[in-house]
């Protein structure tokens, strides 16, 4: 027997009494959160859980949202352990617009003079896209990265259909009070999309 193996009840316990709730792409799950250490400006931290977690993974840890900046592929010491960092702004999109009928009180489609429906466009709910957002350099580790020129910002999402639809090369946002155009996108970091984009002037 291996005195130094690790036993997974011990680690089993030690979630369950010292774990953190979190969500985790929406779902629960217990975590043990610490400070990374890393002298860096952004909010980064350490998240260790019991489950697979994914670069790209966003976290919701005390009302905030954090994105999942390492690979964490395999277990250490019984548990999986990566680098999450702070969205430190949110994205907004108008909503999706529908074309609805026009409905009279009881609840009848209202007709033109032709006896066709009439339709109205309604804009749904806003879409909101967690980011990080620097207009410097992106860095994992405190080690470089990528540099951005001036009048352009990194914006790194996670990796879905939603932001990849949103966040296509010369699509347009706001951010900051300002308009920005993405220049491009690098999906060599498997689960974020990472943009470079330009203020529009």
């Amino acid at each position: 027997m291996n005195p130094f193996a690790i036993n997974e009840q011990d680690i089993q316990y030690l979630f369950e009494s010292a774990g953190t709730e979190v969500l985790i792409n929406d779902n629960p799950h217990k975590a043990i959160i610490t400070n990374s250490g890393f002298n860096s400006e952004n909010d980064e931290r350490y998240i260790n859980t019991l489950n697979p977690i994914r670069m790209g993974d966003l976290v919701t840890f005390n009302d905030h949202q954090y994105i999942i900046i390492t690979e964490s592929t395999s277990k250490r010491y019984a548990k999986y352990r990566a680098i999450m960092r702070h969205c430190n702004f949110t994205i907004q999109f108008p909503g999706e617009i529908e074309r609805v009928p026009v409905l009279d009180e009881d609840g009848n489609p209202v007709l033109d003079k032709y006896g066709r429906p009439i339709y109205e466009d309604i804009e749904g709910d806003p879409i909101f896209i967690p980011a990080i957002v620097d207009d410097k350099y992106f860095q994992v580790n405190n080690q470089f990265q990528m540099r951005v020129a001036d009048n352009q910002i990194m914006v790194i999402v996670q990796d879905n259909e939603l932001n990849r639809d949103k966040f296509e090369v010369n699509e347009r946002f706001e951010l900051m009070g300002k308009e920005w155009k993405v220049l491009q996108d690098d999906l060599t970091k498997v689960g974020m999309l990472i943009l470079t984009c330009e203020r529009v002037v």
